[in-house]
């Protein structure tokens, strides 16, 4: 049966053929002031000792975020199921609609584009550390009670690090840079975004906070790196104009 949500493996393959997509738009290799396909040089990151490891299995502590997870999803009311499964899309628009906060990305076509690289980096770093971990999701365990997870599409390939908690603290840190002022918004969301995670038995708490840290890893390794944000200052004005700002 096809599965929409990819694996790991396709995960990295999509982001190397979006990475390529990109510098093929018209203007894009100008824009970047680049030659090279990515920001970041491999290995940069040493995202293995950023996110660590996963409870072992059938440990305390996994019996114990096993548990957690199975509550949240017994409990879910329906409007939370829906926004959940809203929260599926790993994209900036449903990223700042679930805040409430207006984006007027199609109007912005460069605030686009930095952000769809910005994940791609991140979903490169993400598969490396992917490789070395093979965590059962939370509704693929076998247990006296099974989690139910929400309807549609279910995630495959391992639960750790989560991939949707990394892309909203990405999402976060880049958006906290351009508009301060709305920084508690953000981070109000990154939370509800990451639980959504939660309460479609998708993820366990601790996928959840690696993938926090890995997705801030990257924001803040992309802004510190001189081409990223010589690009970053130069959209910033018009990051702001498609958040409704000055």
């Amino acid at each position: 049966m096809h599965r929409s949500v990819p694996t790991p493996l396709r995960h990295g393959a999509a982001a190397l053929c979006l990475a390529a997509g990109l510098l093929l738009l018209p203007g894009a290799a100008t824009a970047q002031h680049r030659t090279n396909l990515l920001w970041l040089e491999p290995g940069k990151i040493e995202i293995a000792k950023i996110v660590g490891l996963p409870p072992a299995m059938n440990s305390p502590e996994q019996r114990a975020e096993f548990e957690e997870v199975l509550q949240i999803t017994l409990n879910r009311t329906p409007e939370r199921e829906k926004a959940a499964i809203a929260d599926q899309y790993q994209t900036l628009a449903r990223f700042l609609e679930g805040a409430g906060i207006p984006f007027a990305g199609n109007e912005h076509r460069e605030v686009r584009l930095l952000f769809r690289e910005a994940q791609v980096e991140l979903g490169l770093v993400l598969l490396s550390v992917r490789r070395m971990t093979n965590r059962t999701r939370p509704f693929g365990v076998w247990n006296k009670v099974r989690v139910k997870p929400c309807p549609g599409a279910r995630p495959d390939g391992t639960s750790f690090p989560a991939g949707h908690a990394a892309t909203a603290a990405l999402y976060a840190e880049l958006l906290d840079e351009a508009a301060p002022e709305l920084a508690a918004k953000f981070e109000e969301r990154v939370k509800d975004y990451q639980e959504s995670r939660l309460v479609c038995g998708f993820h366990y708490r601790s996928d959840l906070a690696a993938g926090d840290r890995a997705g801030r890893a990257v924001a803040k390794a992309l802004l510190a790196d001189r081409a990223f944000r010589a690009r970053f200052d130069e959209t910033k004005p018009e990051m702001r104009l498609a958040l409704g700002l000055k």
